[in-house]
């Protein structure tokens, strides 16, 4: 089996090149620049890391429209670390759904409970306001994935998988469980703070 090739792009901020997967695709829109999440729209691109020093840096003294070869208008950092976050979110929200219907999720603290024991559990999603009781409960049982992190509200989770409050998911497919820890990883890193 050969390993799969990835394009190369380099980051504006540190300068330093990595896989495509790696950086957060920017493009030259209407009303300014876009963050381009999914890949999709058209256009000569910018590409950064999804680190606030590399964002920061990528979107000062004119570095984005050097890159994109257009003068365009440039977002505050902030307010595009915001809205990068939401798009991180958005992705994770979305490999959720589609694991919840691919039958590789167990939703709620007995069913995630019920696949540790089976050793099933590839990686496991804490809701932000689960108590502290169910997640030590949760913890002190059977064998741990060692990805873990904490993400969105019980209500967010719960709409996620087409149920009322959910505090806690199991992912029970690599696949799901890889992407799943990618996102939540770079969602770590921009917002500065353990998940």
């Amino acid at each position: 089996m050969t390993a799969h090739h990835q394009p190369q792009r380099t980051c504006i901020g540190c300068r330093q090149v990595f896989g495509k997967d790696a950086v957060v695709r920017i493009v030259a829109g209407p009303a300014g620049a876009l963050i381009d999440y999914r890949e999709k729209l058209p256009g000569r691109a910018a590409y950064v890391c999804p680190r606030l020093e590399c964002i920061r840096k990528a979107l000062g003294r004119d570095n984005l429209s050097r890159a994109l070869q257009v003068k365009t208008a440039v977002p505050d950092p902030d307010a595009f670390i915001g809205m990068l976050a939401g798009s991180i979110k958005e992705k994770i929200r979305s490999l959720l759904t589609m694991a919840a219907k691919a039958g590789s999720l167990a939703a709620g603290a007995s069913a995630v409970d019920d696949a540790l024991h089976k050793g099933r559990v590839e990686m496991l999603l804490f809701a932000e306001d689960l108590s502290d009781g169910t997640r030590s409960k949760l913890l002190s049982g059977s064998a741990q994935p060692s990805r873990q992190a904490t993400l969105f509200t019980r209500d967010e989770m719960g709409q996620m998988v087409g149920r009322e409050l959910v505090g806690v998911v199991g992912i029970l497919e690599k696949g799901f469980a890889d992407a799943v820890g990618i996102e939540a990883e770079r969602l770590k890193g921009l917002l500065n703070k353990h998940l």
